[in-house]
């Protein structure tokens, strides 16, 4: 039985198509030296194992009109039918003597339309050796046959009604005749960068009015991967001359009219990272050729990547800003109680210098997420970082709601006149699961009434909370290696605050 890729059968309907559209139906064949003239008499008793041929008035009550055939492994070619009496014959064709093999055999009606070529119906076809069909016919394909040169050469040949929803069980796949729809989707997006100096180097400073300082709103670049049935078709992007480096991009997709297609859509924008510059994945789509992915009146995906978005316009999709962190760094408690201002004063450490990221080697106030995990001082701990703006990247046992509500916090400290650390604190691990209970214990005073203040103020106003430029964000730190689906710290998970 014959198979093929999604590619083979897009390419074998297009060389059907061209066979049976371009090819005159009531075309002769030259005569050429040496050639014989051979007919296919088109089977039409009902076939062994109850296939019902194409005459049969259950199959169809459409007349033949063409049939389109390959043979010795060459192009198709389109032939006439005719009847005589009750039984369809093709016109004649030139073959010279000898032996030949018969690849493929289709016949179609024209639909009783014949100068109109779109509406053509298949009625049958010569099934495949190895196929389900293929078993109970006389002379499946592909079929060997003889020219002779003193005798009419009338070759008698079985065909199964052809039904779309059993076009396997001929051992070909591209009797399916694939409608392909080109859909098109816009996307356009914008970055705010914290400081452009850090893009210098970059395929954004190549963008037209770029200044390398300061912050800045510049279009996105970006690329989408287009990917259907979990294979990858293609990709578009704007990281080039001809789109300006960042201008809005067009991504044509192949959508099959007949069948349900599943397609991810795959947004990656490009960001500074160490030293040098990638893309990143900030999106996913799954959505089917029912849905589609058409976004807003204009049909345009437009996102921003950080907040520097008009209240007034808001995209259709809004990221966190882009923090540039190493992967790991040391992380020390050198100082308890604290001297600047947290729980515990971290030195951080293991990162160049100078750092390129938006952390550096120092000494930070730092504070503790879970108070029932404990952490030595002077231990020079290797941890994992990541950024709170993004909570879904951190181990199952680190993702909580609650960042968004403690940068809510942390950005809100001037509505508490007179706060001391130990009201963060007491607020961070009220958040803690299990909660703490209130009690005094290492270093920390009983709850108070300021904790749970903050508290209840970053339930209700912290859900959803963006930060602004300008604001300050959570890093968050926990021991490194222990990896995405880690069951629970095994090293209290510290925090520290930085501006994105």
């Amino acid at each position: 039985m014959k198979t093929t890729t999604k590619l083979m059968q897009a390419m074998l309907v297009l060389m059907l198509f061209a066979a049976v559209f371009t090819g005159c139906k009531k075309d002769s064949i030259e005569p050429v030296a040496g050639t014989f003239d051979v007919s296919f008499n088109i089977n039409s008793v009902v076939q062994n194992g109850g296939l019902k041929s194409t005459l049969d008035i259950n199959c169809s009550t459409l007349k033949a009109d063409y049939v389109t055939y390959k043979i010795d492994g060459g192009n198709f070619i389109t032939i006439p039918v005719f009847y005589v009496g009750t039984i369809p014959y093709t016109n004649s064709i030139k073959l010279s003597s000898g032996s030949h093999m018969l690849n493929e055999f289709i016949v179609y009606s024209d639909n009783n339309t014949p100068t109109n070529l779109t509406d053509d119906i298949v009625l049958s076809a010569a099934p495949h050796t190895g196929s389900i069909y293929g078993q109970l016919i006389v002379n499946p394909l592909d079929y060997t046959f003889t020219v002779a040169t003193d005798k009419k050469n009338e070759i008698i040949l079985d065909v199964v009604c052809y039904e779309t929803s059993t076009y396997d069980n001929f051992g070909f796949v591209y009797f399916k005749l694939n409608e392909l729809i080109v859909r098109e989707q816009w996307f356009f997006g914008d970055f705010c960068i914290k400081e452009k100096a850090d893009y210098v180097g970059s395929h954004y400073a190549l963008q037209p009015g770029w200044v390398g300082s300061g912050y800045g709103d510049v279009p996105a670049i970006f690329k989408v991967e287009v990917w259907r049935g979990g294979v990858l078709q293609s990709t578009f992007t704007n990281d080039d001359a001809a789109h300006e480096y960042g201008n809005k991009v067009s991504v044509n997709y192949v959508d099959y009219k007949n069948q349900t297609d599943i397609f991810i859509f795959k947004l990656f924008i490009l960001v500074k990272q160490g030293s040098g510059f990638v893309y990143v994945s900030f999106q996913e789509w799954t959505f089917n050729d029912v849905s589609n992915l058409v976004e807003g009146t204009d049909g345009v995906v437009d996102f921003v990547l950080g907040n520097c978005y008009d209240p007034n316009n808001l995209p259709n999709y809004i990221y966190a800003p882009w923090m540039n962190l190493p992967a790991t760094v040391t992380y020390t408690i050198t100082a308890f109680p604290s001297v600047l201002g947290g729980y515990v004063d971290a030195t951080l450490s293991g990162m160049p210098n100078p750092s390129y990221y938006d952390i550096s080697n120092g000494v930070f106030a730092s504070n503790c997420a879970d108070h029932g995990t404990s952490i030595t001082v002077g231990t020079p701990y290797n941890m994992d970082v990541y950024s709170s703006l993004y909570p879904a990247k951190l181990p199952l046992y680190a993702q909580s709601a609650k960042w968004e509500k403690l940068n809510w916090l942390f950005n809100h400290l001037d509505w508490y006149p007179g706060y001391q650390w130990f009201d963060i604190q007491g607020c961070i691990w009220l958040y803690d699961v299990p909660a703490w209970n209130g009690q005094a214990e290492n270093g920390m005073p009983a709850l108070t009434a300021m904790s749970s203040l903050m508290k209840a103020n970053a339930d209700v106003y912290g859900v959803g909370y963006k930060v602004p430029p300008g604001g300050w964000a959570t890093i968050v730190f926990v021991p490194a290696g222990t990896g995405h689906n880690a069951p629970a710290a095994v090293v209290q998970t510290m925090l520290i605050q930085v501006d994105p």
